[in-house]
């Protein structure tokens, strides 16, 4: 055998992980869990990058629209191996990790119209914003499948919060953490939506938000090593938070 051969055979575990090629991963602009100009692209990915490494394994992140995150995703062959974060879904073309963390959903309306407590009777009778291929509150799904709303379809939160603020919807779904960023950060949203809109927390729905792989057999060995790392990271998190207090 070749001295050099040998040696390549001869490298330990954590090298192989090293020169591994890198997981590549999609994600999406929906701060301040994830985004390509937050400081280290967001909390959720801050998590998946740590849990990345304590498996010893390179991991990198594309930001795209929303619908094509999941579509380059589930083709056999794709670069990328899935895209995060996801609601709890049931897609069989993808395998969930362990959560990642949560997030709430409730609705955004106008601050001069508020619509008090929400029902499925009210639901019905109002104009409905949601993002085009978001899961939603698992009420507003039923409706919407149910011919029950006819919602209008947006590609960004941030359009569901303009659409609200000028009186184009009565109210939209949307995550509070996401609507009080956009409202401190986002420019355009700042200078026409402060003090036209406010989150109604009558109707809201906590989600768990997971990494999704296709399914595959490779992935599926990859989810059980990242749920085995992501519970350790979880578990040092909170032992440092612990001590720090």
């Amino acid at each position: 055998m070749k001295k050099w051969l040998f040696w390549v055979l001869a490298l330990p575990t954590f090298v192989w992980a090293v020169v591994a090629e890198p997981v590549r991963l999609a994600s999406l602009d929906w701060p301040p869990y994830t985004g390509h100009q937050l400081e280290q692209q967001g909390e959720t990915a801050v998590l998946l990058r740590q849990v990345f490494a304590a498996m010893q394994q390179e991991v990198q992140t594309e930001f795209l629209p929303w619908s094509r995150a999941i579509r380059v995703s589930e083709k056999n062959g794709s670069l990328y191996a899935g895209y995060f974060p996801e609601y709890q879904t049931h897609n069989p073309k993808f395998i969930l990790s362990d959560s990642l963390g949560v997030s709430e959903l409730g609705f955004v309306e106008a601050t001069a119209k508020p619509l008090g407590q929400l029902n499925v009777e009210l639901l019905s009778g109002l104009q409905l914003g949601v993002v085009q291929d978001y899961v939603n509150l698992a009420v507003v799904d039923q409706m919407i499948s149910r011919g029950q709303l006819t919602p209008q379809l947006a590609f960004s939160d941030r359009q569901n919060i303009l659409k609200v603020a000028l009186g184009r919807l009565d109210l939209a779904v949307i995550d509070p953490r996401v609507l009080a960023y956009l409202l401190e950060h986002d420019v355009e949203v700042k200078r026409l939506a402060t003090g036209k809109v406010q989150f109604n927390a009558s109707l809201t729905e906590l989600k768990t938000l997971h990494l999704a792989l296709r399914r595959e057999p490779a992935h599926q060995l990859l989810i059980e090593k990242f749920n085995h790392y992501l519970q350790k990271v979880k578990a040092d998190s909170l032992a440092k938070s612990v001590i720090s207090d």
